[in-house]
C-alpha cells in the first residue's frame, strides 16, 4: 500500500550470459560465478522490495518479506478459527443486516464479485457482478449497507472502473433482492459519486455510514508515491480525504446532499464534502459505540498510523508521515495538524489494515481494544483504545499466521471475522 493491496509477485527473468563464449571457462568457475551472481541478484531484489513492499503490497504467494523478530508486547489469547476458503482476493466483509436472520455475510471480491455466504452451512451465492479495472490495488473494494436497509434493501458499493480510458473511483447504489439465496442477483440503481484517479494505487476502498446515518467515503491521495500531485492538502480535490455525504436527501440535480454540519460548507477555498483531510490512503475505518472514527493510514516507507479522526482534522499527509517530517524532510510546519493516535514504524510494520474496537464478548481481554493486521507481517495486533491523550497506547500482538490480512470484518454480536487475499475467512477466537 503503499498502498493497500496488490501487485502480481515481479516475474523471474533469467539473466543473459554476456560471458565471452570464445576462451573456455572451468565448469566449477562457472558454477561459482552463477551462484555469487545469483546471490547479487537476491539481495538486489531484497534491497529494492524491503522498503517499497507497502507501496505495491506484493502478492505474497511469489513474495514474501523475512519476518522481523518476536515482538516485545504483551501477548493476549487469541487465535484463529477458519470458516472458508476458495474465495478470491477478498476485499471486505460485511454481515447481513435485518430482515434477514443468522450469523449471513457479503464477501467481496478484488475482481468485481460479491457473494452471499452461510458460515454455519457453507453456501454461498453469487450476489452481484461489476465490471471493475484490476490493476494493482484497484477492483471492487468497498460495501456499506444503508441505515434503513430493513425497510428498503439498499447498500452501497465503493470500485474503481475505467472509462474513456480513464480510471474512476465509483460509488453505486443497489438493491438486494429479497432472497439472495434463490439466484436474483442485486440490482444496479444509480451513480451516487465518481472521480478520476490518476494512478493505479491508493485508491482507498472503505464505506461505512456513521452513527449520524451518514456515509463516510475514505479516499486515497491518488497513488503513485509520496503524493506527488500534493492532493492530501489540496482543499479543492476529494483525493486524499474523508468525505460525508448525505444519501437519504437528493434532488433531482445530485443524488446526495452536503450535510450542514460538514466543517467546510462556508469555506469557499474548500469542497463541502470533505470531513477531513491530510489522508495518505485510509484504506480501512470503523466507528466504535461511542462514535469515534478509528482511520488506519498506509504510509509511505517508514510509518503507519492509526487516527481518531474528528470534524475538520488535518491529518499531515504529505508534509508528515504519521508525526514525522515527510515534505521537507527536515524542519516541517506542525501548527494545524493532528497528531496520530497511534504510529508503528517500518518494520516490524509494513502495511498497516485496520480494524475494529472489539465490543464482543467472547474474548473478555480483548474488549475495549482496536484490533488490526498488517498485509505483509503475520501476525494480529491490539492497542489499547483509551490512551491518555499524547501518549502512544499499549500495544499488544494476539497470533502469529501465515495470512495477507485485507480486511476486518464485525457481526452484529461484536465478534470478528479476518478476510485474507489469497481467499480465506477466519474468525477470531479465545486461545482457551
Amino acid at each position: 500500500m503503499h498502498g493497500p493491496l496488490w501487485r502480481a509477485g515481479a516475474e523471474a527473468r533469467p539473466y543473459p550470459d554476456h560471458g565471452n563464449r570464445s576462451k573456455p571457462v572451468k565448469r566449477g568457475t562457472r558454477l561459482l560465478a552463477g551462484l555469487l551472481a545469483a546471490l547479487l541478484a537476491a539481495l538486489v531484489l531484497l534491497a529494492w522490495q524491503w522498503p517499497t513492499v507497502e507501496q505495491t503490497l506484493l502478492d505474497v504467494t511469489t513474495f514474501r518479506p523475512p519476518e522481523p523478530p518476536p515482538p516485545v508486547w504483551p501477548q493476549l489469547p487469541v487465535r484463529l478459527v477458519k470458516l472458508a476458503d476458495d474465495f478470491t482476493q477478498i476485499t471486505d466483509l460485511q454481515p447481513l443486516p435485518p430482515p434477514f436472520a443468522g450469523d449471513l455475510w457479503v464477501v467481496l471480491q478484488k475482481p468485481g464479485d460479491a457473494f452471499v455466504f452461510n458460515p454455519a452451512t457453507g453456501a454461498r451465492k453469487l450476489l452481484l457482478h461489476k465490471d471493475v479495472a484490476t490493476s494493482s490495488e484497484e477492483g471492487l473494494l468497498g460495501l456499506a449497507f444503508d441505515p434503513k436497509f430493513s425497510e428498503n434493501r439498499q447498500f452501497y458499493t465503493n470500485s474503481v472502473v475505467t472509462e474513456r480510458d480513464q480510471d474512476k473511483t465509483s460509488i453505486d447504489l443497489w438493491q438486494l433482492p429479497a432472497d439472495p439465496f434463490a439466484g436474483n442477483q442485486a440490482i444496479w440503481i444509480r451513480r451516487i459519486l465518481q472521480f478520476d484517479q490518476p494512478y493505479a494505487n491508493h485508491n482507498a476502498g472503505q464505506l461505512t455510514f456513521g452513527p449520524d446515518g451518514l456515509l463516510y467515503i475514505g479516499t486515497g491521495d491518488g497513488g503513485s508515491g509520496g503524493d506527488p500531485h500534493g492532493n492530501g492538502q489540496n482543499r479543492k480535490t476529494w483525493l486524499g480525504k474523508m468525505l460525508r455525504i448525505d444519501v437519504s436527501h437528493s434532488s433531482a440535480t445530485s443524488p446526495y446532499s452536503v450535510p450542514a454540519d460538514n466543517p467546510f460548507v462556508t469555506d469557499s477555498t474548500t469542497l463541502p464534502e470533505i470531513w477531513a483531510l491530510g489522508l495518505r490512503n485510509p484504506w480501512r475505518y470503523s466507528f466504535d459505540s461511542e462514535g469515534r472514527l478509528w482511520v488506519t493510514d498506509v504510509g509511505q516507507n517508514r510509518y503507519d498510523e492509526i487516527d481518531i479522526v474528528r470534524k475538520g482534522d488535518n491529518l499531515g499527509w504529505n508534509v508528515r508521515e504519521a508525526r514525522h517530517c515527510f515534505e521537507p524532510a527536515q524542519g516541517c510546519a506542525s501548527q494545524g495538524f493532528a497528531d496520530p493516535y497511534w504510529q508503528g514504524s517500518h518494520p516490524p510494520h509494513i502495511a498497516a489494515i485496520g480494524g475494529y474496537v472489539y465490543e464482543g464478548h467472547a474474548i473478555a481481554a480483548l474488549r475495549g481494544k482496536f484490533v488490526f493486521g498488517d498485509f505483509g507481517v503475520g501476525r494480529l495486533f491490539a492497542i489499547d483504545g483509551s490512551a491518555p491523550a499524547g501518549k502512544q497506547p499499549q500495544m499488544y500482538w494476539l497470533c502469529a499466521h501465515r495470512l495477507a490480512v485485507t480486511t476486518f470484518g464485525r457481526g452484529r454480536d461484536g465478534e470478528l471475522l479476518v478476510g485474507d487475499l489469497n481467499g480465506t475467512i477466519w474468525r477470531v477466537a479465545a486461545d482457551l
